[in-house]
């Protein structure tokens, strides 16, 4: 089980591309993988270097479907030069949850079961947006030894 904390964050701005796909794991895996390789290819052709780790920003919930924004933490400058299919955002600032995930992809839906759950016994209530950064890769690293780090802003 996770250790879920209470921590102040500072905004971080990101490209990114925005997609759909169902619940499936693999639809999942597939399609954030192909948004990745867009965004990478976007900073790799405008010569921007990201300032940190793969994200995936989440801003809202639907048990069928999920929409999100797949892409890397770049400079404000950087996040400046969005274009086309490329957009920039920025995650808030604030008071936030926060948790590691250790293990498979696909175990993440657990975990956030059990920050649910944590949720209710503390009295907090989920906001918008929620994000994930891909501490490793599963091209480096074991599924077991795969690290994601979430934050889920407060309402």
């Amino acid at each position: 089980m996770p250790t879920f904390e209470l921590t102040d964050v500072d905004e971080m701005p990101y490209l990114y591309a925005e997609r759909s796909c169902s619940m499936d794991p693999g639809d999942i895996g597939a399609t954030m993988a192909g948004a990745f390789q867009e965004v990478m290819a976007f900073l790799q052709s405008h010569a921007i270097q990201s300032t940190g780790k793969a994200l995936s920003v989440y801003y809202t919930f639907d048990p069928n479907r999920m929409t999100f924004r797949a892409g890397f933490s770049v400079s404000a400058d950087d996040a400046a030069k969005a274009e086309g299919g490329i957009m920039a955002g920025t995650t808030p600032a604030g008071r936030v949850l926060s948790f590691t995930h250790v293990g498979p992809y696909a175990g993440l839906r657990v975990s956030y079961g059990e920050m649910m759950a944590f949720m209710e016994a503390n009295n907090l209530k989920i906001g918008a947006p929620t994000w994930e950064v891909y501490v490793n890769s599963p091209e480096t690293v074991p599924e077991d030894e795969l690290r994601t780090d979430v934050f889920v802003s407060l309402a």
